[in-house]
């Protein structure tokens, strides 16, 4: 039978917020290295939850892979795919992310769940649901995902 769902998950200001502060309202995730310091957005883990549930997961991001990778274990992701920084496109301006044409055939619905949709390809809106969150800065009373999570 075919996966009902595929969810594509950004990680930076969406579901996490990298911060070199000494502190943000938000609650601390983990800390990266002395300096920067990882904290998890309200609702994050129930929307992760929530799209686990429903479909597969692949985490598509612009950071680098061991970065992610920390994100992704921290948050229990329980992914198919971790495409980083390495994976994505290079345009002139900005790292850019594509729908790969083999989700497509695998799944019936894709949804992108990205604070930035201007760094996906034009034909994303074709071949899937964007929502967009609020671009997550830290802020404590940031409930932005409890809307996402009601959209899917």
């Amino acid at each position: 039978t075919m996966p009902r769902k595929l969810f594509i998950l950004d990680l930076d200001n969406t579901l996490i917020y990298g911060s070199y502060a000494q502190k943000e309202k938000a609650k601390l995730l983990f800390a990266y290295s002395e300096y920067l310091k990882v904290y998890v957005r309200k609702y994050a883990r129930e929307l992760i939850k929530k799209c686990e549930s429903l479909g597969d997961i692949i985490v598509y991001t612009t950071a680098k892979k061991d970065y992610a990778e920390k994100i992704c274990i921290a948050l229990k992701i329980n992914y198919k795919i971790l495409l980083s920084r390495s994976e994505c496109e290079i345009s002139p301006d900005n790292y850019e992310k594509k729908i790969n044409s083999s989700w497509e055939i695998k799944y019936k619905e894709i949804a992108v769940i990205d604070d930035t949709p201007s760094v996906w390809t034009e034909d994303t809106w074709d071949k899937a649901t964007v929502l967009v969150p609020s671009n997550f800065m830290g802020e404590k009373d940031d409930i932005d995902l409890k809307r996402i999570i009601n959209l899917i």
